[in-house]
């Protein structure tokens, strides 16, 4: 999976470093937003193949992001994760709705999100 590129939202720094750096040790390519409207430039001016989005942000939350990455033609087949402290059945039930690919419940361990993003980005790729 090395050469894919993860956006990785979180308007909280500490959490988003954290995920970050075990994305790079993977051997991602990482980017980085701190706000849902910040997620949306960024998937304009680069190629990003997952997203890895926070549910509760401060302005447009998680929910909203997706709607709208769902939405344009650009972004709309760019695979999204959910990663959030809300676990409830609705909550989990709003963002597939909202057409997020998987949904993890922080915390997580690091071997845990790293094997559901390969299992995203391999599922993904056209067949041979």
């Amino acid at each position: 999976m090395a050469g894919k590129t993860i956006l990785v939202v979180d308007d909280e720094t500490q959490a988003r470093k954290l995920i970050a750096l075990v994305l790079l040790r993977q051997g991602y390519t990482v980017i980085e937003a701190s706000s849902g409207q910040e997620a949306l430039e960024l998937t304009m001016q680069h190629d990003v193949d997952l997203i890895l989005l926070d549910l509760m942000m401060p302005g447009m939350d998680g929910i909203a992001v997706t709607r709208q990455l769902r939405a344009e033609p650009r972004t709309a087949e760019i695979a999204v994760v959910m990663f959030t402290a809300r676990g409830m059945v609705d909550d989990k039930v709003e963002g597939f709705e909202a057409g997020v690919d998987d949904y993890l419940t922080k915390p997580v361990h690091p071997a845990d999100l790293t094997a559901r993003i390969k299992a995203i980005l391999a599922s993904r790729e056209p067949d041979e």
